[in-house]
């Protein structure tokens, strides 16, 4: 459509000898004017809206530094309270060791005096049951004896045997004082 218009200025002799009009050199004033207009409405907002943008990223650049400043000590504390962490386990690690070593040689030695304890009653026991032995086998013994030495007697003794150790046992439960 633009084309057709400036095919009818030009072939009306609209536009002088110059050929003006038809140049699109209008057009080009109207743009710089509008431009110019434009700039002096906007150039106030526009600049004001850029320096606040502008403030603001750089406010915005600060607490990134100041965050990053922050992670980089937190990571900081953190490597710190890891590397002591690996100290207090191995530390840990170590007195366990300690404790478990001390606690197996109380337990060794208490294993051992319970053992002694046991043996030692063992061989009470032992020793009575023997005593205990010795003196049912002297009772049965005597008591053998005793039957054998009736037996012995009565086949052997007469009564006059008999009266002589009668008379005997009466002399000598005299002799004893009262």
């Amino acid at each position: 459509m633009d084309v057709l218009l400036l095919n009818v200025a030009s072939e009306s002799g609209i536009g002088g000898p110059l050929g003006l009009v038809g140049s699109g050199l209008p057009r080009v004033v109207n743009f710089l004017i509008f431009v110019v207009v434009l700039y002096s409405l906007l150039r106030k907002p526009v600049s004001e809206f850029f320096r606040q943008r502008a403030q603001a990223i750089a406010r915005e650049l600060e607490e990134a530094r100041r965050a990053r400043e922050a992670a980089a000590r937190e990571l900081e504390q953190t490597r710190a309270r890891v590397a002591q962490l690996d100290e207090e386990v191995a530390a840990i690690r170590a007195r366990a060791e300690q404790e478990a070593e001390a606690e197996y040689e109380r337990l060794w030695r208490e294993a051992q005096a319970e053992a002694e304890k046991i043996r030692a009653l063992a061989e009470r026991e032992i020793a009575m049951a023997r005593r205990a032995a010795e003196l049912e086998l002297k009772t049965f013994l005597v008591e053998r004896a005793m039957v054998r030495a009736r037996a012995l007697l009565r086949e052997q003794l007469t009564e006059e045997d008999h009266q002589r150790l009668v008379a005997q046992v009466i002399e000598e439960l005299a002799e004893v004082p009262r």
